[in-house]
């Protein structure tokens, strides 16, 4: 198999896995209400179904399309991790400083 065919193979497989991504996506979702922050709900997204591709795509890509999803989660989790880091600090912060108040003199 030559270089253009394995990249054929590799995009047809990403192609495929991110449409039952969709696909699982869309029945995930078909029983949340339209008002879907009222139901109680998580308003936290469910990874599941990209570590579910990441876990298919594993064995079946290019060992360089591999390492390019590597480090794509890589980024995700690091950009996933700053702003969890950042909440945690914003939830650890103070509330707001009492304004600086100075007594004048009233004759």
């Amino acid at each position: 198999m030559g270089e253009r065919e394995d990249f054929e193979a590799a995009e047809r497989l990403v192609r495929e896995a991110h449409a039952r991504a969709e696909a699982a996506a869309r029945a995930a979702s078909a029983g949340v209400p339209t008002n879907g922050w009222a139901s109680g709900a998580s308003r936290t997204p469910d990874l599941n179904a990209l570590f579910g591709l990441l876990e298919t795509l594993k064995d079946t890509v290019p060992p360089e399309l591999a390492r390019q999803l590597a480090d794509a989660l890589r980024d995700l989790l690091l950009a996933l991790r700053a702003i969890l880091d950042y909440s945690i600090e914003r939830l650890d912060a103070s509330g707001p400083e009492e304004p600086a108040v100075e007594d004048i003199p009233i004759q």
